[in-house]
């Protein structure tokens, strides 16, 4: 059973990286080709800096996620340097609780936003859940890797191993 969760976690992984390159990729070639229409008026396009709000709202929650799976996310040391050996496995749960506040958080607000959501975008006429709707679905990943770094931590294990989330 580990070792089919595990798979699961580095396929969902490297998901997440190729959908965040996707939406680099996208955003790159449509502010570029926003540049050059705008240098070199030859043609209007209308509506691109909707698609550009939908990638960039996708690239910067799924970019987040896999930084939170592979605990790479910006980590202020200076306090867990300062403490005694025996306080930092107590700070690891305590960051590790506070992570999974964050994320429930996330998730909760989110599904509320998305909910009270009915706005359509101005030019293509798409309703704006599809942007929305990265708060929530990426507060669930957020939260599943929350859930299995406080349970490493309160293991003693440590919680933010590098590619390392599901196992002993």
């Amino acid at each position: 059973m580990i070792a089919l969760l595990k798979s699961l976690d580095l396929g969902l992984a490297l998901v997440f990286k190729v959908m965040a390159i996707i939406c680099f990729i996208g955003l790159f070639v449509l502010l570029a080709l926003g540049v050059l229409v705008r240098t070199f008026p030859i043609i209007a396009i209308s509506g691109y800096d909707e698609v550009v709000e939908l990638l960039f709202a996708w690239m910067t929650f799924i970019t987040t996620v896999a930084l939170w799976r592979e605990g790479a996310l910006y980590r202020v040391t200076v306090i867990e340097d300062a403490l005694p050996p025996k306080y930092q496995p107590a700070l690891e749960v305590l960051i590790q609780i506070c992570m999974l506040t964050f994320a429930l958080i996330l998730v909760f607000y989110g599904l509320r936003f998305v909910e009270m959501s009915s706005e359509t975008t101005p030019f293509l006429r798409i309703d704006r859940i599809y942007w929305y709707s990265s708060l929530p679905v990426c507060g669930v990943f957020m939260t599943i890797y929350s859930v299995i770094g406080l349970w490493r931590s309160m293991r003693g294990k440590l919680a933010l191993e590098k590619n390392i989330t599901l196992g002993s």
